[in-house]
């Protein structure tokens, strides 16, 4: 279902890419109390939980729910306009090259915002993957610069677009850390970020193009309902359901299916450069995965 959101933006036609992000934010804030009242019937006091620790999360932690919606609406926004403008494929292979920034995002995090929180020790092995994330991501580069269309400004936009979005998730992926340390539900993050994304996107809409039609209301509630607000509650909890040891491979199923429906909806192509590229950065990534469980198994173990 995540995999999915660069498909439905993709399709909207006649629309600044700016408010197919504030229709992505939107829908997806409009789910929430629609996954309530469908939710409602079959588990009553789950939901009521739930609403519970919403409300209290922005209640209770204000400045931190603020800094994780913006944070998060940024990783959202950044990404989004990655696969309208550049490509989906290729938009979603490089979010997950967010290791190469995190520990240097999370080093000046513990410094400058959340000075009782301890940066990560990162092993031989950590910085040897950071160093083929790198090559990976350097490789996509200059791929890029090789397509037709490279040179337009929406392309160069895409691009960065694209790379900033992994900066800026690491920076979540801190937060990721900061939020459970206080007992606070990582799904939140979608929540928080939806109401704050739209509401910074909002302005977009008197001053830039915008078509209202059937098709893409269809694909805007796609993107918010199936592909965000969904998709992301249903990701959070099953990793929460699923083996310690399971969860971290089956992260990757996300670029490899964003990358298959690209190829099989939208007609992506891509240059042996790009696959290269984006082979060197997912092989990296799980290689790098399955050697620290291999590692960690008997504390995973213990865990499970």
């Amino acid at each position: 279902m995540m995999s999915s959101m660069g498909i439905f933006a993709n399709q909207i036609e006649q629309t600044h890419p700016a408010n197919i992000v504030f229709l992505r934010f939107f829908f997806c804030t409009l789910s929430f109390p629609l996954i309530a009242l469908l939710a409602y019937p079959a588990f009553a006091q789950a939901t009521r939980d739930k609403l519970t620790e919403t409300i209290g999360f922005a209640r209770n932690h204000t400045s931190l729910w603020i800094v994780v919606g913006i944070s998060m609406a940024l990783v959202v926004a950044l990404y989004t306009l990655g696969a309208v403008l550049l490509s989906v494929g290729l938009s979603v292979i490089l979010l997950y090259t967010a290791a190469i920034w995190f520990p240097l995002v999370e080093k000046l995090a513990c410094r400058f915002l959340f000075h009782d929180l301890r940066p990560t020790q990162f092993s031989r092995a950590y910085y040897l993957s950071v160093s083929c994330n790198l090559m990976g991501l350097v490789t996509i580069i200059l791929g890029t610069t090789q397509l037709p269309n490279f040179g337009a400004p929406s392309s160069i936009l895409g691009l960065i677009a694209a790379v900033t979005a992994s900066m800026a998730f690491s920076f979540s992926m801190v937060l990721v850390r900061v939020i459970k340390a206080k007992g606070i539900k990582t799904e939140q993050m979608i929540i928080s970020s939806s109401f704050i994304g739209s509401l910074i996107m909002f302005p977009a809409l008197f001053v830039l193009p915008i078509e209202i039609s059937i098709g893409n209301l269809y694909n805007a509630f796609g993107m918010g309902f199936i592909a965000t607000a969904l998709g992301g509650l249903v990701y959070f909890k099953g990793f929460g359901s699923v083996r310690t040891t399971l969860a971290p491979v089956l992260a990757y199923l996300e670029p490899i299916f964003g990358f298959s429906l690209a190829i099989l909806i939208l007609s992506e192509r891509f240059t042996p450069t790009l696959l290269l590229g984006m082979a060197i950065i997912l092989a990296t990534n799980v290689g790098y995965t399955l050697l620290d469980l291999w590692r960690s198994r008997h504390l995973l173990a213990e865990l499970d």
